[in-house]
């Protein structure tokens, strides 16, 4: 990982990703015992590199091969993707170098295109993965009260 361990403070940094290890879903998930349930919605092969991992900001450098897909989920952050080399495709919306997409805490799904794809993963804080839709503003209130 890139990010200081958080007892120290935060200072700058210089990061290559070249030099970051990657780690596929298995990898990550391991023998936990809801692997299978994660792995049927992220996908197996997906690999991450963390840049930044603080909680107000999280940065990850993925990768997909061809034809790679993850189901409908969102991860209670707001999310920046920008595609630095082949295609994501949310829905009928095709996302190729240089573009990116937002979502505001909601679900969305993703197929990487012919080529694969590699983006830069932006979160608002350290997300989870949840597969509801959010409750909206007036839900909570009424939920509260």
């Amino acid at each position: 990982m890139t990010t200081p361990p958080t007892d120290e403070p935060l200072r700058p940094f210089v990061f290559d990703v070249a030099t970051i290890e990657g780690y596929t879903n298995v990898d990550m998930l391991g023998d936990a015992p809801e692997a299978d349930a994660y792995l049927e919605l992220l996908g197996r092969d997906l690999v991450t590199r963390v840049l930044v991992q603080t909680p107000e900001l999280c940065v990850y450098h993925e990768t997909a091969k061809p034809g790679e897909q993850v189901k409908p989920h969102r991860h209670g952050t707001y999310q920046v993707n920008y595609v630095l080399r082949g295609e994501l495709i949310f829905g009928n919306q095709h996302v190729t170098a240089g573009m990116g997409y937002f979502t505001p805490d909601m679900l969305y799904s993703w197929r990487a295109g012919d080529e694969g794809a590699e983006w830069i993963e932006i979160h608002s804080g350290v997300g989870g993965i949840y597969t509801d839709r959010p409750a909206s503003a007036g839900e909570v209130e009424q939920e509260s009260t």
